[in-house]
């Protein structure tokens, strides 16, 4: 009963983000949902937006299904699924009136501190052995600084075709292999099906895009999938997640670096990240967007492993940092090759 309940759940998650996304595909015009290409677009034409409305829709028919027929709605989970739902309509508000980034941020930190006081913060540091240093009283800021940085970092890179809704299913896969909680497995398992849904229309070449409405959900709700884990496991269950996460994490991270050092505005749209330069075409999305994602899928249940068996963590460690070491490597050449122009 179990089983075919997670199946129907999945089922009608799947089916309900690919219809609505589809319908606001249709109605993006209407809607005011269009994408126009701007410094940072690895797109040339107009473009719906918003499809993450999709993702939103079919998560939360996916965990009515699974309330109403196998588990009931757990408070800890409830209180995950309220911060996303608020970063979604903060998205769906700034996808339709843009909001200064300033206000953003005050608004997604306020989210994440009232998540952080319902399910509590992490105690150690997200590290392997010997490295899991008790944090006491910054177990609770660390975490809000976790959700808002991973909140942020997965929306700047929802920038080409299909890479947050594959880095989605990915992460979600490892979380459900590592089996913290019951209400992190419900959720992964709801949220890889509605972002396969929306797949059929992201994937190269997109119909239509996220839209901050799904990437800032996105990224909130993976952050926040280990905060449901059991405290003493907590720690582990953040690393296991930004392991997963890991070229969406040190790909912003260093292109923050590269811009602050270069002396060059942070917040003013740009191409400097590493998969945009190795995605320098609309042409060569596919390719790069299935690369970064089984990338993605291999650290994911790597992390979700380790979660477990935790000699596995510091080998996985050291494959996340020469994973991205090898994507800003590609990503250099390509760099490089683009300013050298045709020979």
């Amino acid at each position: 009963m179990l089983i075919l309940g997670f199946a129907a759940a999945a089922l009608v998650a799947f089916v309900v983000a690919a219809t609505v996304a589809w319908l606001v595909a249709r109605n993006a015009s209407r809607l005011r949902l269009v994408d126009v290409p701007n410094e940072r677009s690895s797109h040339q034409s107009l473009t719906p937006r918003g499809g993450g409305v999709g993702i939103v829709a079919g998560v939360a028919a996916g965990i009515l299904v699974l309330t109403f027929t196998v588990i009931p709605l757990a408070r800890d989970l409830a209180a995950l699924l309220g911060g996303a739902a608020a970063m979604a309509l903060l998205g769906a508000i700034d996808d339709r009136r843009s909001i200064p980034a300033r206000y953003r941020l005050v608004v997604q930190a306020a989210v994440a501190v009232v998540v952080v006081i319902l399910l509590g913060g992490v105690g150690r540091l997200p590290l392997p052995p010997p490295l899991d240093l008790p944090l006491g009283l910054l177990a609770a800021p660390l975490a809000v600084l976790w959700l808002v940085t991973v909140t942020n970092f997965y929306n700047f890179m929802d920038g080409i075709d299909g890479l947050a809704g594959g880095q989605a299913v990915a992460s979600c896969a490892g979380v459900v292999i590592a089996v913290w909680s019951v209400g992190a497995v419900e959720l992964a398992i709801v949220l890889a099906a509605a972002a396969l849904g929306f797949l059929l229309l992201n994937s190269p070449p997109a119909r239509i895009f996220l839209g901050d409405v799904g990437s800032t959900s996105l990224g909130f709700a993976i952050a926040g999938l280990p905060l449901l884990a059991p405290e003493p496991g907590r720690p582990m269950a953040v690393f296991a997640v930004a392991v997963g996460l890991s070229l969406f994490l040190l790909d912003p991270l260093e292109t923050l670096f590269r811009l602050v050092r270069a002396r060059r505005p942070i917040g003013v749209a740009h191409r400097a990240h590493s998969y945009q330069a190795l995605a320098s075409s609309r042409e060569r999305h596919r390719v790069v967007t299935a690369g970064l994602v089984l990338a993605g899928l291999v650290l994911s249940l790597g992390g979700g492993l380790a979660y477990n068996r935790e000699w596995l963590a510091w080998p996985v460690f050291v494959l996340a940092l020469a994973t991205f070491a090898a994507e800003r490597f590609l990503a250099g050449r390509a760099r490089g090759a683009a300013r050298l122009g045709p020979q």
